[in-house]
């Protein structure tokens, strides 16, 4: 299990968005691993929005590449909710069309658990 004495991830609730099943449940075995309470995984824009509307998460997870969509529109529903997140991404991901979302960390598939910390810890370091 990986830990950080700044950040405490048991119990964080993390909204997974992967369209990959294989990847989302590496992602999800991590996470779970780390402590983290997974919101998902869901594989498209428009049922994630849903938990991000609700309120129902602490930080995201988000796969840039969503089949014919990425995930700019969940980033900015996180963003105006001060939800922290960081994005994954596979090589041939299409890079994001609006330079806001360029200091946002992006870590590459496939992830390792330290790696996946890594981000999530950063990204809510970046939050406070």
């Amino acid at each position: 299990m990986v830990e950080n004495a700044e950040i405490k991830l048991n119990g964080l609730r993390v909204l997974l968005v992967e369209d990959s099943f294989l990847a989302a449940a590496s992602i999800a075995h991590m996470l779970e691993d780390m402590g983290c309470q997974v919101v998902g995984p869901f594989g498209n824009v428009t049922d994630a929005m849903g938990i991000v509307d609700a309120g129902g998460c602490d930080a995201g997870v988000l796969d840039v590449n969503l089949g014919d969509e990425t995930s700019e529109r969940l980033a900015a529903g996180l963003l105006s909710r001060g939800v922290p997140f960081f994005f994954v991404t596979g090589y041939m991901s299409p890079a994001l069309s609006n330079p806001k979302y360029a200091s946002y960390r992006r870590v590459h598939k496939p992830l390792t658990e330290v790696v996946l910390a890594d981000a999530l810890t950063a990204s809510m370091r970046k939050r406070s």
